[in-house]
């Protein structure tokens, strides 16, 4: 199932099919929907997951993932979204943008990921907390605040890509990076409500750049 740069194939494909055309996410499920939930939560996780600015994109499509986050903790194998989501236009100059910058992303994921403990990543109970993980990351990446958005989508990325390649060990690594995304968002709405968003833009945001070497 796995091929080197197997996962931004599956994103360049589907791009490529779309003809410079935006799409909906209603014709989004219609073309991938019987893929599972892999595949659509990549490409709704992945230009979040950049850290790139992505106005407009992170609260709707958090919300979306909250749903179906939760369609896998009911163990619902194919996903659904009601009609007021599936209207929502997906821009193709986003996703063409957010592929071209992602291809580091990209690049780094594919390194490590392969078809491994792929009965972990098909068992219905695991999947389940999968399903839990993604909504907590989900809601918080709906946060309209600074920091909330990359780091949690990125683990919704990971785990999208550990289910769409059955590796069980990928999305227990992204199970462990949770806890640090999670830890990254609370901080960011922490800051936010005592000092103030701007606050988190201004002084948060280049404190743990600098901590990081950035």
């Amino acid at each position: 199932m796995s091929s080197k740069n197997h996962l931004s194939q599956e994103i360049q494909t589907f791009i490529n099919d779309l003809n410079e055309k935006d799409t909906t996410i209603g014709q989004l499920v219609n073309r991938i929907g019987d893929r599972g939930f892999g595949l659509l939560l990549l490409i709704l996780a992945f230009p979040a997951a950049l850290p790139i600015p992505a106005p407009g994109y992170a609260t709707p499509f958090g919300i979306m993932m909250i749903i179906l986050g939760s369609q896998m903790l009911k163990g619902r194998s194919t996903p659904w979204l009601p009609e007021t989501f599936q209207k929502r236009t997906i821009s193709f100059k986003v996703l063409d943008f957010a592929m071209s910058k992602g291809q580091v992303l990209f690049r780094l994921v594919e390194f490590f990921i392969r078809p491994r403990l792929s009965g972990l990543a098909r068992n219905r109970s695991f999947l389940r907390l999968i399903g839990i993980i993604i909504v907590l990351m989900a809601a918080m990446m709906s946060l309209p605040i600074p920091l909330t958005n990359t780091a949690p989508s990125f683990v919704i990325f990971m785990l999208a890509a550990g289910m769409l390649e059955e590796d069980g060990l990928f999305l227990l690594l992204g199970l462990l990076l949770a806890p640090v995304a999670a830890a990254i968002a609370l901080g960011a709405l922490y800051f936010a409500v005592t000092y103030g968003v701007d606050a988190v833009e201004s002084q948060l945001k280049p404190l743990i750049k600098e901590l990081l070497g950035l």
